[in-house]
């Protein structure tokens, strides 16, 4: 009876944030990995699983779980016309490689390693949403297209280590050019397509290849459980998050995204210091 009960108290915990970061996914393109990382992380140190393979089940588990949220967010905001095309044509297959990159890197660091990379980065993510100008203070810039390549390879290689859709990489660089966030928003829900479907294949087999791990469950870095119970939470609250964003001002949506960023840096860091 205590497992019954320690395995339906870890299914409602997996629910709740699933719940949220779905809500999240589909609210800020994707951004709901920052969120997701965080809870399978807690789940599977609850769970017992090896120390040494925490943070790398967390973000192959994560990449798995955002490839459906994000195809039903990236349909929301297609059909309401935030998308620039130009961008996605461009950034694509660059992106492709920096994911393949990255996915060699995170099997190759240890979890402590990786706990840091990504507080780090949420940080930096935190900040440019917090002290960022208000949209309309400077017209949008055109981002060369050599650059585009570029980011591109830059969101591809960060994502996978954090185990985002790319969110929290590129509408960050999208608004130093001064992109509506709505834009911004459903452009990387796009990107967030192929990043998750490029990083869980990617991390299940660094996972069983090159890191040559057995937790139960699992594949590689993906963990079956996690993935089931969040799949289809966050899959339904993606769509309403997504309608969400054009009923809400842009200026709170960006230090919305930016709260939540820093408060989950703060807490990653602590946990990284600790970690043994």
């Amino acid at each position: 009876m205590e497992i019954i009960s320690q395995n339906l108290n870890l299914i409602f915990t997996l629910i709740i944030f699933g719940c949220l970061s779905g809500f999240l996914a589909g609210l800020l393109g994707a951004g709901g990995g920052m969120i997701i990382v965080p809870a399978l992380f807690y789940a599977f140190k609850i769970l017992g699983y090896s120390p040494d393979a925490l943070m790398h089940l967390a973000v192959g588990t994560s990449l798995a779980i955002i490839f459906p949220t994000s195809l039903i967010s990236s349909y929301t905001h297609y059909k309401l016309g935030n998308v620039d095309l130009n961008l996605l044509k461009y950034s694509g297959i660059f992106l492709a490689i920096g994911i393949i990159f990255g996915a060699i890197f995170t099997s190759n660091i240890n979890t402590q390693k990786l706990l840091i990379i990504f507080s780090f980065f949420a940080f930096v993510s935190s900040m440019i949403f917090l002290f960022q100008k208000k949209e309309g203070e400077n017209k949008k810039k055109e981002i060369p297209r050599i650059l585009k390549f570029v980011y591109g390879f830059i969101t591809g290689f960060i994502s996978i280590p954090i185990g985002i859709g790319g969110a929290s990489v590129m509408v960050p660089i999208m608004k130093i050019y001064n992109y509506s966030i709505k834009i911004a928003i459903g452009t990387t829900a796009h990107l967030g397509i192929i990043i998750s479907f490029l990083g869980l294949i990617s991390m299940m087999i660094g996972g069983k290849y090159i890191a040559e791990i057995d937790e139960p469950h699992s594949i590689g870095f993906v963990n079956l459980i996690g993935f089931f119970v969040f799949v289809p939470v966050t899959t339904v609250m993606a769509s309403i998050g997504a309608k969400l964003v054009y009923k809400i001002k842009k200026e709170y949506l960006n230090k919305t995204f930016g709260i939540i960023l820093l408060i989950i840096s703060i807490r990653s860091i602590y946990e990284s210091l600790n970690f043994s």
